[in-house]
């Protein structure tokens, strides 16, 4: 029987979209589609949530979220829907996951790591409010007052019943976050190679966060296992990785991870990175007055000059849609002025003026500064937007440390992989 699939279409894979960012990427990536890609070009959005339940009413609101915005019957068939189930907590059902997705499409344009959780046990309240009577902006953009617990490990990955598998120790925000993504993106490699239309290659999207900091990692934790902020050291180590991915100095652990080792003439994917600003989301529960304090603050922020407020989970979605469906032209542009300065990969970031109109920024990243320049930005733009407190140009020596940085990480990460891919294989073994 004849696939129902064509390879001529655009794939999209994207993780977590039940509800918040992941959702309001897929109706995101609908829109810009039928806006940017003229007939007969067709998208194909590839859904994961984790039970069916969720898949089956996540299909009908993406799917009444299009009628909205296009009452065309031949756009509305432009775009389908496709449920996927996958626990990024289990490597098991990451590995099945992507069997199911190299063996269904013909390939993969494009996957959006956006899946993921907070970890936090509560707020600080103390701080907290101090924080926003004296400094809003700076309290509403990088907070300091979430709470973690310390060590927190995931489920464990060897079924019940298996005795003779060991297995190391797993952190749960580390493999909900990183791991369990770095899992995937390297099993559907294959898929990703397989993209080389004119959009091509296949690109790896990693989803991170303003939160992300030097101060919250260590590269001998790299799960977070000792960590007081989990989340923030999943968010530096996701930083970390795919802004240094095209380096010659991570090259050996990258090309294992994309399995081109041995391989001539391979089209390798790229890797991207992007965050969603400042948005409302549920991923910290709130009580509802304070729900209607948070957003009051956030407007309050955003007027008050903060450019990472966007609000809304659409408005946040911008930044992870931008690097997933442009033109490698446009990417090329928006990327020009810091390699032409001897930089590399920006981090892309979702923003809003003071009165709501969404942008693209690049987001300057502590050790990498605007787009890795060394010295002062290089885009007026950048030179304007407000900065974190603290924040100092990129000297010579911090870009050579972050470079170096990312060399360890993905050497650990690449070992772990090997372990754990090893594990599963015995793990898989002993069901048949």
């Amino acid at each position: 029987m004849a696939s129902p699939y064509n390879p001529e279409d655009t794939y999209i894979l994207v993780t977590g979209a039940n509800s918040g960012l992941g959702f309001s990427i897929c109706c995101r990536l609908a829109d810009e589609f039928l806006q940017t890609r003229s007939a007969p070009t067709k998208l194909n959005i590839i859904f994961t949530t984790r039970s069916t339940r969720k898949a089956q009413d996540t299909i009908q609101r993406l799917e009444a979220h299009l009628r909205t915005t296009t009452s065309s019957p031949t756009d509305l068939s432009r775009v389908r829907f496709i449920p996927e189930s996958v626990d990024l907590g289990n490597l098991l059902s990451v590995r099945a996951c992507s069997r199911r997705l190299n063996s269904t499409f013909p390939k993969l344009d494009s996957i959006i790591l956006n899946a993921g959780i907070g970890g936090w046990s509560g707020i600080d309240w103390a701080p907290a409010v101090w924080g926003m009577v004296t400094d809003l902006v700076h309290s509403c953009t990088w907070p300091g007052f979430k709470l973690s617990p310390i060590g927190v490990l995931s489920d464990k990955q060897v079924p019940k019943g298996i005795t003779n598998v060991e297995e190391p120790i797993l952190g749960s925000t580390f493999c909900a976050n990183v791991f369990g993504h770095y899992m995937l993106a390297h099993n559907v490699a294959p898929s990703l190679k397989r993209a080389q239309g004119p959009d091509g290659p296949g690109r790896i999207i990693w989803i991170s966060s303003l939160e992300a900091t030097l101060k919250a990692f260590d590269v001998n934790d790299i799960q977070g296992l000792r960590s007081t902020v989990p989340y923030e050291s999943t968010k530096t180590l996701t930083d970390i990785l795919a802004i240094t991915a095209d380096l010659p100095s991570t090259a050996p652990w990258v090309n294992s991870f994309l399995g081109l080792d041995g391989e001539k003439n391979s089209v390798k994917p790229s890797s991207h990175l992007a965050h969603p600003g400042i948005c409302l989301t549920s991923i910290i529960p709130l009580p509802e007055p304070l729900i209607w304090a948070q957003g009051l603050a956030f407007y309050a922020a955003r007027f008050l000059g903060s450019p990472w407020h966007s609000m809304t989970t659409y408005s946040g979605a911008n930044a992870p849609v931008f690097a997933a469906i442009s033109s490698n032209a446009e990417l090329d542009d928006a990327e020009k002025p810091y390699r032409q300065a001897g930089g590399g990969r920006p981090k892309w970031g979702s923003g809003a003026s003071m009165f709501g109109t969404a942008h693209v920024y690049c987001t300057e990243i502590e050790g990498w500064g605007y787009g890795g320049v060394v010295g002062t930005a290089v885009v007026e733009a950048d030179r304007q937007r407000r900065r974190k407190r603290g924040a100092a140009d990129l000297t010579a020596e911090q870009k050579e440390s972050f470079e170096e940085l990312g060399r360890q990480c993905w050497k650990q990460m690449e070992e772990l992989r090997i372990i754990w891919d090893g594990i599963l294989d015995e793990i898989e073994k002993a069901q048949n």
